[in-house]
């Protein structure tokens, strides 16, 4: 935690720069794409919108005691335009800028506060799940992989779409499912990942048209069985990000990480359980 804290303290250091999400994340010495994944769960924002708002929160506070132009905080915080500074703005507090400093009632907004350790509730025991460590073997899975953006992933859509399809694959082996989490692409900027919905298969022999077959090695895992709907996944995700592995004799290993949904889950079934298998080895 103390490495993922020097990406938070670099944000506030560059609130006025132009940065990077590798810049941010290479501050806490993890590679983008873990720590892209651990910081959506951690603070529920991507570490792009977890920068906007800060910014925008920071203009805010500037907006009521400072005498600054309007143009010049949009330009200070990294906005091409007045405009485009007004319509986050407005999005973000729904009251433009103008409007906001009018008014003068700083109780008015939500700020986007610097996360801290003192948010990391579930540190405090709210949360209490042990893992069980395992070691799966070599595995050949098929399925539809699909890109996304860390902001935007829906895997009750997900596997909505994908349940037409998993009955039909040939050489399945089992009634499982994987959503299996596996890589992600760089364009400048901007970061999309990797999730597969699929199955276990013995042979990738007939593999379906617009599917592709994956290959996971042996390794070994912490295994985590999360109670509930997806929709609440989030919660254990930050137990086992900032609570457990910080605390653990174990570091993440950056291999595919999965959730194994065991035959007829039910999404609407609040007594539902699906296993997450987080990858691991001895520190």
């Amino acid at each position: 935690m103390q490495r993922f804290f020097k990406s938070i303290e670099y944000v506030e250091q560059h609130l006025y720069d132009k940065v990077s999400v590798h810049q941010i994340a290479a501050a806490s010495h993890y590679s983008t794409y873990h720590f892209s994944r651990i910081f959506k769960a951690l603070v529920g924002d991507t570490p792009k919108e977890y920068l906007r708002k800060r910014r925008l929160t920071v203009a805010a506070k500037q907006l009521l005691s400072e005498d600054v132009s309007i143009l010049d905080l949009a330009l200070l915080c990294q906005f091409d335009s007045q405009e485009a500074f007004t319509r986050a703005f407005k999005a973000l507090f729904n009251v433009t800028p103008a409007q906001y400093r009018k008014k003068n009632d700083p109780f008015r907004l939500l700020y986007k506060d610097q996360f801290s350790p003192n948010m990391l509730h579930f540190l405090k025991n709210e949360i209490s799940m042990e893992p069980t460590i395992i070691t799966r073997p070599a595995m050949k899975i098929v399925g539809i992989a699909s890109q996304y953006d860390n902001k935007d992933l829906s895997l009750g859509k997900l596997w909505t779409a994908f349940k037409p399809y998993r009955d039909n694959i040939p050489n399945r082996i089992g009634e499982e499912c994987f959503g299996i989490y596996e890589s992600y692409e760089e364009h400048d900027d901007e970061i999309t990942f990797s999730y597969v919905c699929s199955v276990q298969v013995k042979s990738f022999d007939d593999i379906p048209q617009g599917m592709s077959g994956r290959e996971i090695p042996e390794q070994l895992y912490a295994k985590f069985i999360h109670k509930g709907p997806i929709s609440s996944l989030d919660q254990t995700l930050k137990h086992i990000w900032g609570s457990w592995l910080p605390k653990s004799k174990y570091e993440y290993v950056e291999k595919p990480d999965f959730e194994l949904y065991p035959a007829n889950f039910n999404n609407s079934d609040p007594n539902n359980e699906l296993h997450l298998h987080i990858p691991i080895m001895v520190k």
